[in-house]
């Protein structure tokens, strides 16, 4: 599944294109940005009980994406993490 996270980073709007892989891993790929301190590129992360670990360190990004992400996907992130049959 893929959805589309919008943040703001350093002022201005940064737009994601995140991949939600069936382990429950998400990917999420900078594709829009206009601003003057681009973000990364890509940033890699998955949810661990209620939490989010990730490979970058920006605290506030990934606070917004995850947010981001949750409000769009929240029920498939749930199955994935607690292994449900969504016909359950």
């Amino acid at each position: 599944m893929e959805v589309t996270a919008v943040v703001l980073y350093d002022g201005a709007l940064a737009q994601y294109d995140v991949e939600i892989k069936e382990d429950g891993n998400c990917s999420a790929y900078l594709t829009n940005y206009k601003g003057n301190q681009r973000p990364p590129e890509q940033i890699n992360l998955r949810k661990e009980g209620r939490s989010w670990v990730s490979d970058v360190s920006e605290k506030n990004l990934l606070d917004d994406l995850t947010y981001s992400i949750e409000l769009k996907a929240k029920s498939l992130l749930e199955r994935k993490r607690s292994s449900e049959h969504p016909a359950a």
